[in-house]
């Protein structure tokens, strides 16, 4: 078997960093990243990667200006001179008024007073009362449903239709007007025939006169 011969030399390198502490262990690692990365910056600004490092500026050089020399020179500004105004002087103006003693007063003698006639009293007529309007009225025996027309029974046309009347002074109806229709023209015509010759009022009256007026009506065509 070979055999391992060991020197005193060999451990003392073992030794050396065990004698080291923490902190010297830090600061050695610090110290080579430091220079590794100076080194990395240094080729990248070398290669135009990076931008170099701005030039120190070169020193200042303060130059003392003494001050201008005429400032003591400016004369003083003009001094400023204020007029009075002008004042004008007014005159009171005095009057004087006389007022005679009593033996020299004048005494007029005023004409007697005119008499005055006796006010008669008016008589005031009273305004005569508003005349009413009173609207016509239905006579409800007179207002029957109009017959139905045999053709449109026959094809079943029902509606309802409104019609605007006019009324005479004696009641009769003179005019019919559909304003809303049935929808069946023969349904109007029927009711307005029907309306003019069937359907009675009592005439309107203004006062005590009879006069002629309008009405609505509404006229309803259903079959049963």
């Amino acid at each position: 078997m070979n055999q391992l011969q060991y020197s005193t030399g060999s451990f003392r390198v073992s030794r050396e960093r065990a004698t080291h502490t923490p902190q010297q262990r830090l600061f050695g690692i610090a110290f080579a990243v430091t220079m590794e990365a100076a080194i990395v910056y240094a080729l990248l600004v070398a290669l135009g990667y990076a931008p170099a490092p701005p030039a120190v500026p070169d020193d200042l050089i303060i130059v003392n200006v003494p001050p201008p020399k005429d400032i003591d020179k400016i004369p003083p500004p003009p001094p400023v001179t204020i007029e009075a105004p002008p004042v004008e002087v007014i005159n009171p103006v005095v009057e004087l008024i006389y007022t005679p003693p009593p033996s020299e007063r004048v005494i007029s003698l005023l004409p007697p007073p005119v008499p005055v006639p006796p006010t008669v009293p008016r008589i005031v007529t009273p305004p005569a009362p508003p005349v009413t309007f009173t609207p016509a009225r239905a006579i409800a025996a007179s207002h029957t449903i109009p017959e139905y027309p045999f053709v449109s029974r026959r094809l079943r046309e029902q509606g309802t239709l409104r019609l605007k009347l006019t009324v005479d002074e004696k009641g009769l109806v003179t005019d019919a007007v559909v304003v809303n229709s049935s929808g069946f023209q023969r349904l109007d015509e029927a009711a307005v025939k029907w309306v003019k010759a069937q359907w009675r009022y009592t005439p309107a009256m203004q006062g005590t006169k009879p006069v002629s007026s309008t009405a609505d009506a509404i006229v309803e065509f259903k079959l049963q």
